[in-house]
């Protein structure tokens, strides 16, 4: 029974039995029988009972199937029930169940031949807070032997709770690409997003998911059209395990576009029959989201603004133009604005009809010689263009219709070949156009004239000269009636050579390779077939060589040369500063002693002219003039002088600085001058006055003035100066602002009194500076 798992111990202490191995089949009751030698036998009973823990412990779902990690996935609202088997165990085990930590009451139940256990639990209805709830169920069979336990977590779908389209209802451009955004959370597994416009499903789109998986985000890359204004765009979110109506959110989209304008003619116009004169108007049919709040007109690509007076009439949408013509043909468009943009419409070409008038630009003038063949061609503009032609020759004399055998037609160009043969075949051609609109109101002209050499040129101008070239521009004169060239001939001005000789259609040369510092001489023709005008005739002066430097050394010691520091720089401005102040001072000093010997000459010259009777000789005048000649040999003017022999008034001018009282010269008749006033009438004939100024309140004290055959003035002292605020003499003519008049007239001095100003007030002038003025 036991095999070699069971002994008996002797040597310790009472007899033992152990058993090794121990199985449930041990269990039963053991007698232990000791015999004595000299006493009775004893019996002894042990019941052994054999414990121990369940073989198994497993859980099962719903469908009666195993689960050792997981159970479901379940929904929001399932009612589930699990159930807990226990195999085997000693004594029979109970089972308990726990949920999250916490017992579940639940019954066990044993199998009827009492070898194993089990157990149901049901849970329900479940939410979202049960996922991933951790169901244990544990055996337990006696307090001595460890328990079993089998765990189970439970899994659950759920449906989205939410979803959302970002940035919703705001209006969006036509033709701009947008990425869209839906997000959707609560779904498990994560949602699937699909994108809807007005019922039809878009592709391309990319979806995302938050790292715990609750959150869904799906973009869509679109770019919608002005058709699409006004559709309902959708995303929904569904969870594809759980069969339940999706959640969904859209908007109606706002699709804003630039304008989309049309030009439309008048119903009541042609547009193949509008011809000059009529009147014209379109309308703009615009179509734009947002209104446009502007709308232009366009001629030719250029803005059409509103001008009546030019018949451009400019109402909402409407454009009128009153009485077109041909001008006004061409290509018209509309622009409308909105805040998208401006849009332009297709442009509507208005076609104008009109009578045929002549090209401008045309060659009016034909010079033609005698029994020669000329072809005049006459282009019209004309629309249509369908032109017939009629040439009329007109002079002096006659008017006479060109035959038809003269003239061919091109489409709107007619070619007449006209010979003159004698002197009245010169003269005028006209030439009248007509298409089925009417008559060519202006007719062209063509004169024809004999035949002769063209004008010379003129205008010419230099240009662009240098040391080695030069350009000249001329404007050219009629051609004679004949094509014309233009020849340039220079020609050097030293040896009289020839150095270019250009031939041009255009009157502009361009010469090179001359002489720097040489001079040219320059002529223009003009020459036809018939001969050559008369020439132009220009010089011009090369610039020279810039001279070489003296010095030899480099560049880098010449700049260094000039590198000069501040302060050297600031010593030589001061010092020819003061150089020059000095001079002027030397100069001052020096005017008045010739100002004051020219004074004394003049004077005597006034005196002399005075004292000349009517008939004197021309001995005494020469001998006048020798003696002025000799005193000006001796007193030298810096500024020499003019003699004009009309020059009969002269008058001198003083200026004074600081005088306070005089003592003039004494006079034949001698008068004493007091407080500035009086007079004594001459007769000194000049318009010339001397201005004396000084303040009222001064009394000068004037002393006899004698004159003397020597100098009307003794010396330069004359006056006597004091402390007094300065008197100036200054000239009437031009006026001075405060200043007194002065009047000297031969043996007379009329001084005027003075108004009172302030010293600060008089102009500084260096004594007696004398000017001469002649009166004629």
């Amino acid at each position: 029974m036991f095999g070699g798992r069971a002994y008996f111990i002797l040597d310790k202490g009472p007899g033992a039995l152990s058993i090794q191995d121990s199985k449930y089949s041990d269990s039963g009751i053991y007698r232990c029988r000791v015999d004595f030698l000299k006493a009775q036998t004893r019996n002894t009973k042990i019941s052994l009972f054999i414990i121990g823990p369940a073989d198994r412990i497993l859980i099962r779902d719903d469908s009666n199937i195993e689960r050792s990690t997981v159970v479901g996935p379940y929904t929001e609202g399932d009612v589930i029930s699990l159930k807990c088997e226990v195999l085997g165990g000693k004594p029979l085990p109970q089972i308990h169940w726990y949920r999250d930590g916490n017992e579940i009451n639940a019954k066990t139940n044993a199998s009827p031949d009492e070898k194993d256990v089990w157990s149901v639990v049901i849970l329900g209805p479940l939410g979202r807070d049960d996922l991933n709830s951790r169901i244990v169920c544990k055996a337990l069979s006696h307090p001595r032997v460890p328990s079993i336990e089998s765990v189970v977590q439970i899994d659950m779908n759920f449906t989205p709770l939410n979803i959302r389209l970002l940035g919703a209802h705001q209006p969006l451009s036509a033709g701009r690409r947008y990425d869209l955004l839906c997000q959707s959370a609560g779904s498990r597994p994560p949602a699937v997003i699909t994108w809807w416009i007005d019922g039809i499903r878009l592709e391309k789109t990319t979806e995302t998911t938050s790292s715990d998986g609750n959150q869904t985000t799906s973009t869509l890359s679109i770019s919608f059209s002005k058709t699409d204004d006004g559709k309902l765009l959708t995303c929904k979110a569904y969870n594809h395990a759980i069969p339940s109506e999706p959640l969904e959110d859209g908007w109606k989209l706002d699709i804003q576009y630039i304008p989309e304008a049309y030009v439309r003619l008048g119903t009541s116009l042609i547009s193949s029959a509008i011809r000059e004169g009529t009147d014209v108007y379109f309308d703009c049919l615009v179509t734009a989201h947002p209104p446009v709040y502007k709308v232009e007109w366009q001629h030719n690509d250029k803005s059409l603004p509103r001008n009546v007076s030019q018949g451009v009439i400019v109402s909402n949408y409407s454009l009128v133009l009153q009485g077109v013509s041909k001008s006004t043909a061409g290509n018209y468009t509309c622009v409308g604005f909105n805040s998208e943009g401006e849009g332009t419409s297709a442009p509507f070409s208005l076609n104008i009809l009109y009578a045929p008038t002549c090209l401008p630009n045309q060659p009016r003038i034909y010079g033609v010689a005698k029994q020669e063949d000329a072809k005049i061609r006459c282009s019209v503009d004309s629309n249509p263009p369908d032109v017939e032609f009629s040439w009329t020759f007109n002079n002096s004399a006659e008017s006479i219709d060109v035959a038809a055998n003269h003239i061919s037609r091109a489409g709107t160009t007619s070619v007449v070949t006209y010979t003159p043969m004698t002197e009245l075949d010169y003269g005028t051609l006209l030439c009248i156009a007509t298409n089925k609109i009417g008559t060519q109101r202006t007719p062209c002209v063509f004169h024809i004239i004999a035949a002769g050499r063209p004008d010379q040129v003129h205008n010419c101008t230099l240009t662009n000269i240098s040391m080695t070239s030069l350009t000249v521009t001329c404007i050219d004169g009629f051609n004679g009636g004949l094509p014309q060239l233009f020849i340039l001939e220079l020609i050097d001005s030293q040896t009289s050579e020839i150095r270019a000789n250009i031939t041009s259609t255009t009157p502009r040369f361009t010469v090179s390779t001359l002489l720097p510092g040489g001079t040219y001489t320059l002529l223009m023709y003009a020459f036809n077939s018939k001969g050559r005008s008369d020439p132009t005739v220009l010089s011009a002066a090369m610039l020279k060589m810039p001279e070489k430097q003296l010095t030899s050394e480099p560049a880098k010691n010449m700049q260094t040369d000039y590198l000069v520091s501040p302060m050297i720089s600031l010593t030589v401005g001061l010092t020819l500063a003061v150089m020059v102040a000095g001079l002027a001072v030397v100069l001052a000093l020096r005017i008045p002693c010739n100002n004051s010997r020219h004074w004394q000459k003049e004077f005597r010259n006034e005196r002399a002219n005075r004292n000349i009777s009517p008939g004197q000789s021309d001995k005494s005048l020469e001998s006048k003039e020798a003696d002025d000649n000799e005193i000006d040999e001796k007193n030298p003017d810096v500024v020499p002088e003019l003699d004009d022999p009309s020059d009969k008034n002269v008058s001198s001018y003083m200026y004074s600085h600081s005088i306070a009282h005089c003592t003039l010269p004494r006079l034949p008749n001698q008068q004493l001058l007091s407080n500035f006033g009086g007079s004594v009438p001459g007769a000194f004939p000049s318009l010339h006055q001397l201005a004396l100024q000084a303040p009222v309140d001064i009394q000068p004290r004037m002393d006899a003035f004698t004159t003397s055959n020597n100098s009307p003035l003794h010396n330069s002292n004359v006056c006597d100066v004091n402390e007094t605020p300065d008197i100036q003499y200054i000239s009437q003519q031009p006026p001075q602002r405060n200043r007194k008049l002065l009047e000297i007239e031969s043996n007379t001095v009329h001084i005027l009194k003075p108004t009172g100003l302030l010293h600060k007030e008089i102009a500084f002038q260096t004594p007696f500076m004398i000017k001469r003025e002649s009166n004629v």
